[in-house]
């Protein structure tokens, strides 16, 4: 068991920027009760007006119930050694310990689980999802609108990907470092100012605040062309179904917004992002880049690890890599390819049973478990609350971070310096793989069990 090392959540705040209006120029970078919680299960469409009594009644219940436990919680209100060069919006992150070492009890299960359904019931009535959805003519819904269980037979370079094959891949959990989900760009004439609008809403619903923004000057800094120009969407199920479904996709982006209930994965399947702006091959120490202080936050556990530990962190060969011999490895990772992990974009669960590669957290002192933790709270700040939350449960079902290994990749050290520019966070069905060099590309794929299905490839 992990010692919390203070009681007390910390909070960062900073200036909250506005909200995002529908006119917003998309080329500008500024611009209760467990049976209701049942019903809902089945039918998440159908929720009367005494269904939503019913959880918020549940909700106050747990709330006044949750009053007379204090939870123990991770204290990390001393002063951050490392903080990301542009921070914006407002960051407030309460990490509960038993969430992240061992699981919650059962009656804090239950208060979550209420808590949950009453937000998703506010999510279905303030959605820019559901809102953006419905914007759509009859065309635009004939070539971004997709059933849940759209299938295709998906290869780096192929178009389209809206001709179904039902023995092809799901490609609502597909993911990619670089790829166009459609051919529609967002700032073609396809979409309208209004849909254009609605498309950042959407990504506010995801990105914590500040980080549309961050995500938008990423796009102009790898491709020298403003936001819209190189992304696409496309929707999976429908918000009348009760589950829905936005995939926005680009250079250097895979990001999922999801609507009513969710899947077994955090996010509704794997993510990824990227950033180069200092080139192709980044200068060392990744000037300007947005996520690199996430590297900095992990290279404070090696730092902190003893002699044995480093070493048995440090992975010296087989970092999973986009190339293999000399060229670049494209081919799909696919469900029952065999096991290997050489391929970059291979972030496919291990489960219970594999050996994972580094350092298990459950060996490391105390003092670096708490930086392991505070590792986990910066790689979830670029996220709205309730997907943090997906993560957070999802590593609850599998044991904690104590179930976790860190890896550090000897290879590809940019600068010798032993700043470790690739590493990788994983548990059973959690990889958080962060590949520095070149030049930085984040993979993401948590569930809550090894099943969740996932394919990929390099883009």
């Amino acid at each position: 068991m992990l010692d919390a090392g203070g009681k007390g959540p910390r909070t960062t705040s900073v200036e909250a920027r506005p909200r995002h209006l529908a006119g917003h120029d998309s080329g500008d970078g500024n611009s209760g009760i467990r049976s209701t919680g049942a019903e809902m299960e089945k039918n998440p469409a159908a929720l009367d007006a005494e269904g939503a009594q019913l959880v918020i009644i549940a909700t106050l219940r747990a709330w006044i119930g949750s009053k007379a436990q204090p939870k123990w919680e991770i204290s990390v209100n001393g002063k951050a050694t490392m903080e990301p060069r542009d921070r914006g919006g407002t960051c407030q992150i309460s990490m509960n310990r038993r969430l992240f070492l061992k699981g919650v009890a059962g009656t804090a299960a239950a208060s979550t689980a209420t808590t949950a359904w009453a937000s998703r019931l506010a999510d279905r009535r303030n959605s820019p999802i559901a809102e953006l959805y419905q914007s759509l003519s009859v065309r635009q819904r004939g070539d971004v609108c997709f059933d849940w269980d759209h299938r295709v037979n998906i290869k780096y370079g192929r178009k389209p990907l809206t001709i179904p094959d039902p023995k092809g891949v799901l490609l609502r959990t597909h993911v990619s470092n670089a790829w166009l989900i459609t051919p529609h760009m967002l700032a073609d004439d396809f979409y309208t100012e209004e849909q254009r609008g609605l498309v950042v809403d959407v990504l506010d619903s995801v990105l914590s605040p500040g980080w549309t923004q961050k995500i938008m000057r990423q796009a102009t800094d790898d491709s020298g062309k403003p936001w819209g120009e190189l992304q696409s969407l496309a929707f999976f199920g429908s918000p009348e179904s009760g589950r829905c479904l936005c995939v926005v996709t680009g250079f250097h982006l895979t990001l999922r917004a999801t609507y009513g209930l969710v899947s077994a994965a955090a996010f509704d399947g794997p993510i990824s992002h990227g950033h180069q702006p200092s080139g192709f091959y980044e200068k060392v120490g990744h000037p300007g880049n947005l996520f690199w202080h996430q590297a900095l936050l992990a290279n404070l556990v090696y730092q902190g690890l003893d002699r044995k530990h480093r070493q048995q962190a440090l992975v010296r060969t087989g970092m999973p890599y986009y190339q293999s011999g000399g060229e670049i490895d494209r081919s799909n990772v696919l469900p029952d390819d065999p096991w290997d992990l050489s391929r970059e974009a291979d972030i496919r669960f291990r489960g219970p049973k594999r050996q994972l590669p580094g350092m298990p957290v459950s060996g490391m002192a105390t003092e670096q478990q708490r930086a392991v933790a505070q590792l986990l709270e910066g790689l979830v700040e670029p996220y709205q609350q309730r997907y943090r939350d997906q993560v957070y449960d999802c590593l609850q079902k599998q044991g904690g971070l104590e179930k976790c290994s860190l890896a550090f990749y000897n290879e590809h050290d940019m600068g010798l310096d032993e700043e470790w520019d690739n590493w990788r966070l994983e548990g059973p069905s959690f990889v958080w793989y962060f590949r520095g060099s070149p030049h930085v590309h984040i993979w993401i794929h948590v569930a809550n069990g090894s099943s969740a299905p996932m394919t990929s490839y390099f883009g």
